[in-house]
């Protein structure tokens, strides 16, 4: 189990998709309680902070975009932290990772004694979910920078588009995600902040840090809310638009059917086998076609005075 970074005052473990052997090692190294095993081998969906004599033990969910299928996973991070050392269990891999450790190991060099308060755990962890905060806003600038483009298409074609509504459908269905995975997450950061029993476990110094992470979370609640308000105004635009467009296609085939009618009703007549006026006629045909084409136009126009069509 080798440290994914590690100084004389701290020891960071980092695993994507840890194995149960490496667990029960982390356990068994760091001598922790058997329910955190219990909760680091089972996968959950909801967010919590638990502090026990040793460690301090956080389960946090920030997206994860699937090109594949145009979706947000939801990346769980399992999080124990003690003084002098911290792990971060992470069900996929993330990037940010290796942005976070090159940082802050620049920020190590020439560090200042009052800043020494940052070669702390709880100091990593403000930088870890900095840095998930930051790629979910960046996220949420393309989701609004994609509405534009779909907007576009909904009021260029107004027509019923497949293609435009799975998109709809899938950007509603990630933004509802999103506020799921984030929200429960304001919660802990109260917590952690503002419970005695937890706070003893950070330095003073870091108060101001997670005062900034509360901040940006707000920002993207925020921003989410106004974009999932934009994508309900998108969805329920592009409905009333295809009922336009059904109406409008209702009532040309309901016209072009009472039209027809009563052209049938005329060939009907003329199809009886009985004497009518004109059925010794060498033109009856053409009269009758004129008598149709008239009384079409007649029709259209009725309509058209109507406001009908």
């Amino acid at each position: 189990m080798e440290p994914f970074f590690s100084t004389n005052k701290l020891v960071w473990y980092h695993e994507c998709a840890p194995t149960k052997e490496y667990l029960n090692d982390l356990v068994q190294t760091y001598n922790l309680h058997e329910i955190i095993e219990e909760d680091m081998l089972e996968s959950t969906v909801q967010d919590k902070i638990d502090m026990y004599d040793n460690c301090l033990f956080l389960v946090l969910h920030f997206p994860k975009y699937e090109p594949s299928t145009w979706k947000y996973n939801s990346n769980e991070f399992n999080l124990l932290l003690w003084k002098e050392w911290m792990a971060s269990l992470t069900r996929y891999k993330t990037n940010g990772m290796e942005r976070i450790k090159s940082l802050y190991s620049k920020q190590l060099e020439g560090l200042e004694k009052e800043d020494e308060f940052k070669i702390s755990p709880y100091y990593v962890l403000y930088e870890l979910i900095d840095e998930m905060y930051d790629k979910s806003l960046q996220g949420l600038r393309y989701f609004t920078k994609d509405l534009r483009t779909i907007e576009e298409r909904v009021f260029g074609k107004l027509s019923m588009d497949k293609d435009v509504l799975e998109q709809i459908m899938v950007k509603r269905r990630n933004i509802v995600s999103l506020k799921h995975m984030l929200k429960p997450q304001q919660e802990i950061l109260h917590e952690l902040q503002h419970d005695n029993d937890i706070k003893h476990f950070w330095w003073d110094e870091l108060e101001v840090y997670f005062e900034d992470l509360e901040y940006k979370l707000d920002r993207i609640m925020g921003q989410i809310t106004i974009v999932s308000e934009d994508i309900d105004s998108l969805y329920d635009t592009y409905n009333a638009l295809v009922n336009m467009k059904l109406n409008s296609i209702i009532t040309v085939l309901t016209i072009f059917t009472a039209m027809m009618w009563v052209l049938t009703l005329i060939t009907w007549f003329y199809g009886m086998n009985i004497q009518l006026p004109l059925s010794q006629n060498t033109f009856a045909v053409l009269y009758i076609l004129w008598w149709m084409i008239v009384t079409s136009g007649l029709l259209f126009l009725l309509f058209r005075w109507k406001k009908w069509l």
